[in-house]
């Protein structure tokens, strides 16, 4: 580490306010414009570089730097930026699989999220019409597939082979209509 480095970094372990202030001022911009360049999202950015500026102020007897201040902010950045995209990789996974469960349950779709739902309707309204029909009467609806094939005056197999293609269906128009393609 660079004398001067050092000498900054031992005044912020002190709890020099004005020495603390200016590596925030030198460094706040340029970090949150770094931190964009991960998750192209200004707000999250700025909450990561806030957090670490935070982090470094409240622990700052517990951080070790061995290469540069710059250096160690930069890394520091980059670290929590891919493990905050490595979170939201989970969380999405995880509502990709509860999307994926609302589209194979055999229930009614009023007891799911609201927001899915709106997903979801918005989804089936793209689909074919009779493909939709059929979908909209199992879920929507609660009808077995013998009702639905009575109605429709339509084979059984015909039903099943629907709802199958309308479930697969949905779930492309899904993972494009809530951004989760990417991650696939």
């Amino acid at each position: 580490m660079r004398i001067e480095d050092r000498i900054i970094f031992n005044e912020i372990k002190k709890g020099n306010k004005e020495v603390y202030r200016s590596l925030f001022d030198e460094y706040y911009e340029k970090l949150v414009a770094f931190a964009k360049s991960y998750l192209f999202d200004q707000y999250e950015s700025e909450d990561l570089v806030q957090d670490l500026f935070v982090y470094m102020w409240e622990h700052a007897t517990k951080v070790n730097i061995t290469t540069s201040i710059k250096a160690y902010f930069y890394q520091s950045i980059r670290n929590r930026c891919i493990n905050h995209l490595k979170a939201l990789k989970v969380k999405d996974k995880n509502h990709l699989l509860y999307m994926d469960g609302v589209l194979q349950a055999d229930d009614d779709l009023q007891h799911f999220d609201p927001k899915i739902l709106t997903d979801i309707m918005l989804s089936i309204d793209e689909l074919p019409e009779q493909m939709g029909k059929v979908f909209r009467m199992k879920t929507v609806d609660g009808l077995s597939r013998d009702q639905i094939a009575e109605k429709l005056d339509i084979s059984v197999n015909t039903v099943k082979t629907q709802l199958q293609r309308a479930r697969q269906k949905l779930k492309e128009k899904l993972l494009h209509r809530t951004g989760l393609l990417f991650l696939l």
